[in-house]
């Protein structure tokens, strides 16, 4: 089974419309093409860096706590809170340090292009068109 279409369109050699070819009605478009040059490059996502980091500064935290004796007048939550706040800001902060070098690698693959830019500009028509404005009276008339 195919998807070909049966009949296919074809112009036949030799054989002219029986109408003339007239100029297309409506507004003429004209096409506007730019060339510029632009960098092309891979940049990591520093969200994720950060977020990766403050992870995994959350999980060091947790396994230093664990390691360690801690004050048998305070609880292991509380121990493990305290400490987790800065495992989270410096894991957070390592992230950041890895990304801003991880940018700076994938700066120098940078490569140079050439790209086209296609506009089309229609010609904006003088006259406005009145319109009467509807209120909310009105709105059952429509």
């Amino acid at each position: 089974m195919t998807n070909a279409p049966d009949d296919q369109q074809r112009p036949v050699p030799g054989v002219e419309p029986d109408e003339p070819v007239s100029e297309p009605r409506g507004p003429v478009v004209e096409s506007v093409v730019e060339r510029d040059e632009v960098t092309v490059r891979r940049a990591p996502k520093v969200p994720v860096f950060l977020i990766m980091g403050a992870a995994l500064g959350v999980v060091v935290s947790l396994v230093v706590t664990s390691l360690f004796p801690f004050d048998s007048g305070e609880g292991v939550a509380q121990t493990y809170g305290y400490i987790s706040l800065w495992g989270l800001t410096i894991g957070g902060t390592v992230g950041c340090l890895v990304a801003i070098v991880a940018e700076r690698v994938t700066s120098r693959g940078a490569k140079r292009v050439q790209v086209e830019r296609e506009r089309l500009e229609a010609p904006v028509d003088e006259a406005p068109v009145d319109r009467p404005s509807l209120t909310d009276g009105d709105a059952d008339r429509v």
